[in-house]
């Protein structure tokens, strides 16, 4: 998708259908990559398809299938990684270059572009989406006609109905909402169309919510790694 001045360029990598990012400023070619997972050669390569430069990493959560080739890109590239403060002390996740970031912060990224980080946890509890002007990145917190699991260690159902609450409150109808992984009908949805079609979005209260979207889920469940998994050495 493109913006006045800015654009958000969406690829498809790794075998959970994850989605990574460049949110670009058009002017300079500069971008900032979302979740750099599963294989930094390929990151790679693509910024090079498309004659941009990588100046920083946003991170919208620690789960390694987002952030699993950041170390990767920094042997490329020395730019600063983005993660929100409660998901660092929560994973206890570092890195070269880190920033510590609080919700409402945000990242320039050129000329023309400016995110702001915003706090939704419910996945993970330091959980981050990234608003642009007429977009948002939502990771692993809202997928079109669908939202995060919260069964996974750290996971928080009852937050997650919260915060979907929040940002359906608070985003325009016609902001675009970019998921972090390809789940649904289509790779990207607006606000509007969600709350006309996404299912977790139908419940009104807390308990219901609760009672779907952990329907034959175990609390507190470690994330699988892929059998055979064999991350890239680049």
């Amino acid at each position: 998708m493109r913006q006045d001045g800015i654009f958000v360029h969406q690829f498809e990598l790794g075998p959970w259908d994850n989605f990574i990012y460049f949110l670009g400023d058009k002017r300079t070619r500069s971008v900032a990559v979302v979740d750099p997972a599963w294989h930094a050669p390929s990151i790679l390569a693509e910024a090079e398809r498309l004659d941009v430069t990588i100046s920083a990493i946003l991170c919208t959560h620690s789960h390694f299938d987002h952030v699993d080739k950041v170390e990767a890109l920094l042997k490329h590239v020395d730019v600063p990684v983005h993660m929100l403060r409660p998901e660092i002390e929560f994973a206890d996740f570092k890195c070269e270059n880190l920033i510590a970031s609080s919700p409402g912060d945000t990242v320039r990224v050129g000329e023309q572009l400016e995110i702001t980080m915003m706090h939704t946890p419910g996945h993970t509890p330091g959980s981050c989406s990234y608003r642009l002007r007429d977009s948002i990145v939502t990771g692993d917190t809202l997928f079109v006609n669908g939202c995060g699991r919260c069964d996974f260690v750290g996971g928080d159902p009852e937050l997650m109905f919260e915060t979907l609450e929040a940002l359906m409150s608070k985003l325009p109808k016609d902001t675009v909402m970019y998921p972090g992984h390809h789940y649904g009908p289509t790779p990207s949805a607006t606000v509007d169309e969600q709350l006309r079609d996404n299912p977790y979005l139908k419940h009104t209260t807390v308990a219901e919510f609760v009672a779907h979207r952990m329907d034959g889920k175990t609390p507190n469940t470690v994330l699988p790694i892929p059998d055979p998994w064999e991350p890239d050495a680049g």
